[in-house]
């Protein structure tokens, strides 16, 4: 008996244990649930390449933008669980949009299964220079005596960035009203063109703007200064204590995907993360690497569901 019973356990290993060994034998696809040019599109493409030449396959882009991510990963929710379809997962789809929506057409716990933790980023606050503010203390002096008559930009309703600008709100006390664009570009095109006075952004889309003086940064959103931009002020520093926003990008997969391929996918990453040209080419537009086993990165999703489930509840934020 028990030779037939180790018989059973090795011929249930057989298939994972080929399968990895196969792995991969065919181009992978990478969907990118964001619009192209902004910082979702710079991140994967510095992983894609050198994902492409250590598992000998062509790692395929796919952007699949709209609904802040929710089109993407419904698409992705219906691909084979075989490792040839990964995703970018980021705080907003997988932490925030769960407490956000009341359905959604997959569920983040059940359906997907995390690879590796890439990349984290702080927020910046951006404004238009010509609102005339220095600081961020002349900013909300010059908003609270102009009630309404502010307004700031987001990547669209439900973001990072609407939370953010919401929770800024409350944190001063401001009356602004919130207008969401369909991507990263257009929000930062209105900014630039005046339709909107002020907007929380990650570094790297808003970095070249920033060099040219199209948008002026006041004040970055973690406890210490960016090394990208020393000169900018924390929010505690500028006044508006304990205001931390952080955002995370991982790649994911489906769930049962072969453990095997799992930590294919994430030994590769987490080797490419910790090379000196990638290394040092996130850190240039204000991303900071994160190396992590799958395990880890699941039980940091599930602590983000909880901690921006309580943000969801505080902010009274309803998209349907």
């Amino acid at each position: 008996m028990k030779i037939t019973a180790l018989l059973l356990v090795i011929s249930g290993l057989l298939p994972t244990a080929v399968v990895a060994q196969q792995y991969p034998d065919r181009p992978l696809r990478f969907i990118v649930p964001f619009t192209p040019g902004g910082i979702s599109d710079t991140l994967v493409r510095l992983v894609a390449e050198p994902l492409t030449r250590a598992l000998g396959q062509q790692v395929v882009l796919d952007f699949r933008p709209g609904a802040g991510g929710k089109v993407g990963l419904e698409i992705a929710a219906k691909a084979a669980a075989d490792g040839y379809t990964v995703f970018l997962g980021a705080q907003g789809t997988l932490a925030v949009m769960p407490s956000l929506y009341k359905q959604l057409p997959f569920n983040p716990e059940r359906d997907f299964a995390p690879a590796a933790l890439l990349v984290r980023s702080r927020y910046l606050l951006l404004i238009n220079p010509a609102v005339g503010a220095n600081n961020l203390k002349e900013l909300i002096a010059l908003i609270n005596s102009k009630p309404r008559q502010f307004s700031y930009a987001s990547v669209g309703a439900g973001s990072t960035g609407h939370f953010a600008g919401e929770m800024f709100k409350r944190a001063a006390r401001l009356d602004v009203v919130h207008v969401p664009y369909k991507g990263e570009t257009p929000a930062i095109t209105g900014l630039i063109g005046g339709e909107t006075q002020l907007m929380f952004s990650l570094p790297v889309a808003p970095g070249p703007h920033i060099k040219a003086g199209r948008l002026k940064p006041l004040a970055i959103a973690s406890a210490q200064r960016s090394p990208l931009y020393p000169e900018v002020p924390t929010f505690d520093e500028s006044g508006v204590p304990d205001f931390d926003f952080s955002t995370w990008f991982g790649m994911m997969t489906l769930a049962g995907t072969p453990p095997a391929v799992i930590a294919r996918l994430n030994s590769e990453t987490n080797r490419i993360l910790q090379t000196e040209e990638v290394r040092a080419r996130l850190l240039a537009i204000g991303l900071e690497p994160a190396v992590s086993a799958p395990r880890e990165f699941a039980e940091y999703i599930r602590s983000e569901r909880a901690k921006w489930a309580r943000v969801v509840k505080e902010s009274g934020i309803v998209i349907d």
